[in-house]
């Protein structure tokens, strides 16, 4: 492993077969391969669900907590940067039993975070003006 090595955080909506599976499958291969060469320093592979809710009690669990955090240093990474976000949302949900509407945080179906010297140093997927970087394309640069 080299020293100035990432250490990578890897989003996914769901384990279960869908339509990104195949991708989803690739990335994770792509990412042992890299761990093993020392190319990045590990990875963890983190489950995201559809939609994170702030306002509800499952925000307040430790996974909703930590994956609200990550959102927030996301977005404060993006605005340091001048890159957008691509593929987060923001969706509203109405409940059958109350008819209340909750709004909440819809990662993409696959998010990559690149984590050097401690801090955080790219996400993925997201824009700078016309250049779009997908998580297959930051993987390339390691």
């Amino acid at each position: 492993m080299t020293a100035d090595a990432p250490r990578i955080e890897l989003y996914v909506r769901s384990l279960a077969p869908t339509e990104a599976r195949d991708t989803q499958e690739a990335v994770v291969e792509r990412l042992q391969r890299l761990d093993e060469t020392g190319r990045i320093s590990g990875f963890e592979l983190a489950l995201c669900g559809d939609c994170v809710c702030p306002s509800l009690n499952t925000a307040a669990t430790d996974t909703g907590e930590r994956l609200l955090r990550r959102y927030e240093a996301f977005q404060r990474w993006a605005a340091s940067q001048d890159r957008e976000l691509t593929g987060f949302r923001q969706r509203d949900t109405e409940s059958l039993l109350t008819g209340t509407t909750v709004t909440g945080v819809v990662f993409p179906r696959i998010t990559l975070a690149e984590y050097r010297n401690g801090g955080l140093a790219f996400v993925a997927p997201s824009a700078n003006g016309t250049d779009q970087t997908g998580v297959l394309d930051r993987l390339d640069a390691y």
